[in-house]
């Protein structure tokens, strides 16, 4: 779900890109997940740059 949301990030304007914190909430919002803020914040900062690429 993160993945979907960095690569859609690719194609939008600068401003309009997903935050950490918003791509947390989503995921807990949407199917209640218990997922802590730590590791989306990890696993953001790991993935960014390897979907970048």
């Amino acid at each position: 779900m993160i993945d979907e949301i960095l690569r859609a990030d690719l194609d939008a304007p600068r401003k309009q890109r997903h935050t950490v914190a918003r791509i947390f909430h989503r995921p807990v919002e949407a199917h209640g997940a218990d997922v802590a803020y730590g590791v989306v914040r990890c696993y953001f900062a790991a993935r960014k740059p390897q979907i970048l690429v």
